[in-house]
């Protein structure tokens, strides 16, 4: 506090000083101003007096001159005299031409009025006054100069006066005085200020503490009421608006707090600004959120996650692999914006690090979501484990360059996983809505497409078509079936049925659908096969199931122990092609059924691609049918004619007739 009042004094003292010499200084200029006036109103007057008629003879002056002379170098300060004559008078008189002396003496002939000027006088405190005043002839003057003209310069009057430094006068006169004032006045400003600025300085010191906390996130801190009037009034506005500040930040950030996950150290320390980066991230979560509903299948989902990884993570490499019932089902390895297939060893050492005894975690939410991150010589990875069901889990591998970027990026995790949790729910719904679709299309005992699945795929199929596709077409039915029912029972049979799709599955493709079209038939849809390599596939089938393993059942002892029973067992498959034969899917299906049928009458247990000719045999054979079955309606006929000669005769014809037509 002493230096506070030290400075206000010495600011207070430089202030009135600075008044008191610019008052000073104004005088003096004011002053010399009224001086250089005066002297030129009386060298005017003088002038004008000197060049009368009469003048010389009032004051027995002998010429002008020696008037001017005379009265000038009485004047307090006179130092010189001089006169410009002009040319004129100089021919007149016979005397030698003067010239203008300086830039007065030629502004004065210009503008026929005085100028003057003033010059300090350096080491001695003097100023020096110069003051030039024209001579104007008139009817006086042309008296006794004829060649002069009323209104014209008869020439200039010049002298000069040496002035006293007034300032310096009045600071040498009552420098005592001066000081003695400045210092009082300055006590007394000091006083003022002091009684005034203590109240805003106790104020501002106030506030600066309270704006401080606020900035670090401490809004709870309230300015003490300094001063009054608008100081007071001020206090009073700064503590409403930093309780309302208060509340709405506490309220906010509990709201945030109830649907987001956060650490406050990954935001700004200001609470403002942590809310608008939170409201941002919010924002983006909102964005993803809706991004990933429209998403049809899980793999988008993942796809999103990683770009949401990418975002607050400069990986060396992720991978990401999808696990059910512990099988691999899909997953891939990013690297340098290369993506690769995963391979078994990268998902057990994944796997592995979690089953340490004490990993690293950074994050577990208790409800299928944890994150480790492991640091071993060149290994630094962060690990996120997603529990969607018993049977499903999702890995995301992170890989960082280096230990201090693990360090680094530890508390992006809490971020990330914020899109996680509501990615969760949505990958369990759409396998939920996958499984509930599939258990529609799919048949319970094979896990096949059914009939209805095989009506919305041939939509598909007719659209392929279009674009120049080609399909193979497989029709397969077990040899026996039947007799495999009576002997065995049906629990063997749908073993058998079993036995059969395992070995179909084991010989088509990922892309091929397999449909169960009835008991024991099955249809299988190659996609991009011609007929050669469909019937590649159908013999490769047929070979399967030959040499599948034995069927096992019950024991009728006990229903825990199992029997083995072996029996001879084939298949027999028609094959078609698309568009080779047909381009509607159902042609192609029944043409399949007719090298189906034409396996069955040669044999069985074999592979029969369509033909034509197996068309025009099925007609043959469809007329021969007729043919026999009209002449068995024929024969029927003549049995039931009947004598009709009585009542009863002729009712038993009429329900005779009757019979026949149902």
């Amino acid at each position: 506090m002493f230096f506070t009042r030290l400075k206000i004094f010495i600011l207070a003292a430089i202030m009135l000083s600075a008044f008191s010499f610019f008052l000073l200084y104004k005088l003096d200029s004011y002053v010399k101003n009224e001086y250089i006036s005066t002297v030129a109103s009386q060298l005017s007057n003088i002038t004008k007096l000197a060049f009368k008629t009469n003048s010389n003879i009032m004051y027995n002056a002998p010429s002008h001159n020696i008037l001017l002379y005379d009265v000038l170098k009485g004047q307090q300060g006179y130092k010189d005299f001089w006169l410009y004559r002009s040319d004129v008078i100089s021919n007149e008189k016979g005397l030698k031409k003067t010239n203008l002396k300086d830039i007065i003496e030629r502004k004065v002939n210009l503008t026929k009025s005085s100028e003057s000027s003033i010059a300090k006088i350096d080491g001695i405190g003097k100023y020096q006054i110069r003051v030039s005043t024209p001579i104007i002839a008139s009817n006086f003057c042309l008296e006794c100069h004829s060649g002069l003209k009323d209104g014209d310069i008869a020439g200039i009057v010049n002298t000069s006066f040496i002035v006293d430094d007034t300032m310096l006068m009045i600071y040498n006169s009552m420098k005592m005085e001066l000081l003695a004032i400045i210092g009082v006045a300055s006590l007394i400003f000091m006083f003022v200020m002091l009684f005034s600025i203590n109240s805003f300085t106790r104020l501002a010191y106030n506030m600066k503490i309270a704006v401080q906390s606020a900035t670090d996130g401490n809004f709870a801190i309230r300015i003490k009421n300094q001063g009054i009037g608008i100081f007071s009034e001020a206090t009073k506005a700064a503590n409403r608006l930093l309780e309302v500040l208060d509340k709405s930040i506490t309220s906010i950030d509990a709201k945030i707090a109830s649907i987001f996950v956060y650490k406050k150290s990954s935001y700004s320390n200001n609470p403002l600004l942590r809310i608008t980066e939170l409201i941002a991230e919010i924002t983006n979560l909102f964005l993803f959120k809706n991004k990933i509903e429209a998403a049809k299948h899980n793999s988008e989902v993942c796809r999103e996650i990683q770009n949401v990884i990418s975002r607050y993570i400069k990986y060396k490499y992720l991978i990401f692999s999808e696990i059910i019932d512990g099988n691999i089902v899909s997953g891939y390895k990013v690297d340098n914006n290369s993506e690769s297939k995963i391979v078994v060893g990268d998902v057990r050492s994944i796997e592995n690090r979690f089953e340490v005894a004490n990993p690293n975690v950074l994050f577990d939410d208790e409800k299928g979501c944890i994150f480790i991150s492991t640091s071993i010589e060149q290994l630094n990875v962060i690990d996120l484990k997603i529990f969607i069901s018993d049977d499903i889990v999702f890995y995301y591998s992170i890989a960082l360059n280096s230990k201090k970027d693990l360090i680094e990026k530890e508390n992006s995790i809490v971020r990330i996983y914020n899109y996680v949790r509501e990615a969760r729910p949505i990958i369990r719904n759409n396998i939920l809505v996958k499984n509930i679709e599939e258990s529609s299309y799919t048949d319970p005992l094979t896990k096949a497409y059914n009939r209805l699945y095989l009506e919305k795929y041939a939509i598909s199929v007719d659209a392929k078509l279009k674009q120049h596709a080609n399909f193979g077409v497989l029709m397969l039915d077990i040899d026996h079936f039947k007799k495999v029912n009576d002997t065995y029972g049906h629990a063997i049979g749908d073993m058998t049925i079993r036995l059969l799709t395992d070995s179909i599955r084991k010989a088509i493709r990922s892309n091929d659908k397999l449909f169960r079209y009835g008991g024991e038939e099955f249809v299988v849809i190659l996609e991009g096969c011609d007929m050669k390599d469909a019937r590649l596939i159908a013999e490769k089938i047929r070979t399967l199931f030959i040499a599948a393993k034995s069927c096992t059942a019950n024991s009728s002892n006990s229903k825990s122990d199992t029997i083995e029973i072996t029996f001879p067992k084939s298949v027999s498959i028609g094959v078609s092609a698309m568009p080779d034969f047909s381009r509607d899917i159902w042609e192609c299906i029944k043409q399949a059924d007719l090298a189906l049928y034409e396996a069955k009458e040669t044999g069985r247990n074999r592979v029969i691609k369509y033909s034509p000719e197996l068309k025009v045999k099925e007609a043959q054979k469809n007329k021969k049918a007729d043919v026999a079955q009209d002449n068995q309606n024929n024969q029927n006929n003549t049995d039931s004619v009947v004598n009709i000669d009585d009542d009863s005769d002729e009712v038993a014809f009429l329900e005779s007739l009757k019979l026949n037509r149902n």
